[in-house]
């Protein structure tokens, strides 16, 4: 049986993302992915698509927030990805359809939308109690989920310390298998010493990675601040690939994405310590 082509990102926006996990999957070489990810991305599927590795968007928006996502633009403009027209409650219905191992999820809140004439993931049920004409969305079980986290121990308990949690708790009780970055992994006493504090716990968490600045240039606070210079800039190249020249892009994947061997390698690429010491001294003074 072919192996379903599917990722899912946690995060939310420009906080929280696994582009560390994702940079890593590129210089691999992925191609021809279907990617899923909370309603709101951005930065990390720019970027997937900017190297070629993305077939289908199934996700409501993908935004740097302040400006328009250059590469996904030029690429669904082209023809070259198909961005399917979701809304977030179908997203959040399919995967609580998969976490809870039901067969779909009833939605009752699209009725009177255009939503609905384009939804590929919806289909029209009647209710067995009320006999109306509902909409339901079948299960979304990513074959694999990548989540970023500020810690975790040895056993692959995250512990999110902002708030932007229950997207990636519901994905990581959706997903077949959930690899996590983290800026640290700390010993299993802090882990014990407060369980309540644990948001996913290792049963549903395949793998850990400690990655200082692994959500880079996403927030991941309280430990450091988003990177809007550096996404802008990104950006920039971005919007210029897409009126004809890409030379400033191709260098771009070249220097962050495929040319580092190490997360080493890529902080020095970006700007050394110096650099992200600027965005830890604003995650704490913002």
């Amino acid at each position: 049986m072919e192996e379903r082509p599917e990722l899912c990102l946690g995060g939310l926006f420009k906080q929280g993302r696994p582009v560390a996990l994702v940079r890593g999957l590129l210089a691999a070489g992925a191609d021809g992915l279907h990617v899923y990810s909370s309603p709101g991305a951005g930065y990390d599927i720019d970027l997937m698509i900017a190297a070629g590795a993305v077939a289908q968007v199934f996700i409501p928006g993908v935004t740097l927030e302040n400006r328009l996502c250059p590469n996904f633009r030029r690429a669904v403009e082209a023809g070259q990805v198909t961005a399917h027209a979701l809304d977030a409650l179908t997203v959040v219905g399919g995967l609580m359809a998969s976490a809870h191992g039901v067969p779909f999820q009833p939605i009752d809140a699209l009725r009177g939308s255009d939503v609905l004439k384009h939804n590929p993931l919806l289909r029209e049920i009647d209710c067995p109690f009320s006999g109306r004409h509902i909409h339901a969305v079948g299960p979304i079980r990513p074959r694999v989920t990548f989540l970023h986290a500020q810690e975790a121990d040895r056993w692959g308990n995250l512990r999110h310390l902002s708030t932007m949690v229950y997207a990636d708790q519901l994905m990581a009780r959706a997903s077949d298998m959930v690899i996590a970055s983290v800026d640290r992994i700390v010993p299993e006493e802090v882990v014990l010493d407060d369980p309540s504090r644990v948001t996913v716990p290792s049963h549903y968490v395949d793998a850990v990675v400690e990655v200082p600045f692994g959500a880079h240039p996403t927030a991941s606070f309280p430990n450091y601040a988003m990177d809007e210079e550096h996404i802008d800039a990104y950006a920039d190249l971005g919007d210029a690939a897409r009126a004809g020249d890409a030379a400033g892009l191709n260098a771009y994947i070249a220097r962050h994405v495929t040319g580092p061997e190490s997360q080493g390698d890529y902080i020095e690429a970006v700007g050394g310590s110096a650099h992200f010491a600027r965005l830890e001294a604003e995650a704490r003074n913002g």
